[in-house]
């Protein structure tokens, strides 16, 4: 991009003064990742994942409990409940407690659990962060674009205006014809209104840019070249996306594993102090304790264990397949980037070539046209030949680095 407006200043002797603020893609990229709010959900979210530890531990120790109860059952004659069963009535006021025993592979079970979770979190927390530099950069370099092209036929612009003030005066000495500054002057015309429409695509596209950034911003802005390589080189062991695979491999192995666990033996010790009674009138008489241990052993469930299991068989089945997809997809895309990326190498030396010769020819043409050696016509076809190789050769620049931003997408995503 520089070389083009460094070409064009050369040709008509322009010097763009910077009158806004200018803004970077590093700012842009900064911002985005600062205002997101999925990545501040994800912050939360491991938050809660920290929370949901302190449960696990907070649950390993006894659970203290006060119960009372106050229950009377009237009876006489023919109408009430047995008083065998009820005793007339049941009063209760004590303090319990009680521990499970013996369950140190379910807690760690659970911590893994939740280990996972918040590995999982971080990692698709990487993941938007890849997306989000991607989306942003894209725009970015769309939005640079556009503000070359405006640099550049803006300038363009200014030089046909002074060229028409020169021929003006030609035409009045004799040199041109009317219709040769009236040739010039439409091409002018035209070229202001192809400036302003540029000028209001660039307001767009940086508002577009503002908005996925989280900015609320309407002043003008002037974008700085961006200037970004390839990060690295092609490692799908580190690829958030390839890593998400592994880690649900190892969470339905855990998933198993807790369905096995909830089929062991457990044992619970409790014990209580306090009041209990059939007689509220003699209360102080019936303060006790009690203490003892309980053995649940599960017998038989219908066969959900093995349902359950075999559900996670066809997670982990579709799991390997979504896997091995990816795999053979990221390789073939590294590949079909790097051959884009050389491809469009060659094609912006040869347009650099190109654009060279057709800049020394307009400025030829140039000091013919302000001796009144050639025609019009020669010099303005020369200018739009100039603007072609120009525009085509700012494309293949900007294409070159929107192919290495989506190879660095796929080398961190």
């Amino acid at each position: 991009m520089h070389r083009i407006l460094f070409l064009i200043f050369i040709l008509s002797g322009l010097t763009l003064i910077a009158h806004n603020q200018t803004r970077s893609l590093d700012f842009y990229l900064k911002e985005g990742l600062q205002n997101s709010p999925l990545l501040n959900d994800y912050r939360n979210q491991i938050n809660s994942a920290i929370a949901d530890s302190l449960l696990i531990s907070a649950a390993k120790k006894p659970l203290v409990e006060a119960k009372s109860q106050l229950q009377y059952s009237p009876f006489y004659r023919n109408f009430g409940y047995d008083e065998v069963i009820t005793d007339g009535g049941n009063y209760m006021a004590v303090m319990g407690v009680t521990q499970n025993v013996f369950n140190k592979r379910e807690l760690n079970n659970k911590y893994k659990a939740v280990d996972l979770q918040k590995q999982l979190i971080n990692n698709s927390s990487r993941i938007s962060v890849t997306e989000l530099n991607k989306i942003i950069t894209d725009q970015y370099l769309t939005a640079f674009s556009g503000y070359g092209d405006f640099l550049f036929n803006k300038a363009f612009l200014e030089l046909f205006k002074k060229e028409n003030e020169i021929v003006k005066q030609f035409v009045k000495n004799g040199v041109y014809k009317q219709t040769d500054y009236l040739s010039l002057l439409v091409e002018t015309q035209s070229q202001e209104i192809l400036v302003n429409q540029l000028k209001s695509q660039y307001r767009k596209d940086v508002m577009l840019l503002n908005q996925l950034c989280g900015l609320n911003d309407s002043a003008w802005i002037e974008l700085v070249e961006p200037q970004f390589g390839i990060k690295g080189t092609p490692d799908i062991a580190k690829s958030p996306s390839y890593i998400q695979y592994k880690i649900d491999s190892i969470r339905i192995e855990n998933e198993k594993m807790a369905i096995d666990i909830r089929y062991k033996p457990k044992i619970n010790w409790f014990a209580d102090a306090g009041i209990m009674t059939s007689d509220p009138w003699n209360f102080y008489r019936h303060v006790g304790y009690s203490a003892g241990i309980s053995l649940n052993i599960p017998v038989y469930d219908g066969k959900q264990r093995g349902i359950e299991k075999q559900k996670l068989e066809f997670n982990e089945n579709s799991r390997k397949t979504y896997e091995n997809n990816y795999r053979n997809q990221y390789f073939q895309h590294i590949q079909q980037l790097s051959n884009e990326l050389k491809a469009l190498n060659e094609m912006s030396a040869q347009l650099e070539k190109q654009l060279k010769t057709a800049d020394q020819l307009v400025k030829a043409l140039k000091e013919q046209l302000e001796a009144g050696i050639i025609q019009m016509t020669e010099y303005i076809n020369a200018i739009k030949n100039f603007k072609t190789i120009s525009r085509n050769f700012n494309l293949i620049n900007i294409q070159k680095l929107q192919v290495i931003n989506e190879m660095n997408f796929l080398l961190t995503q």
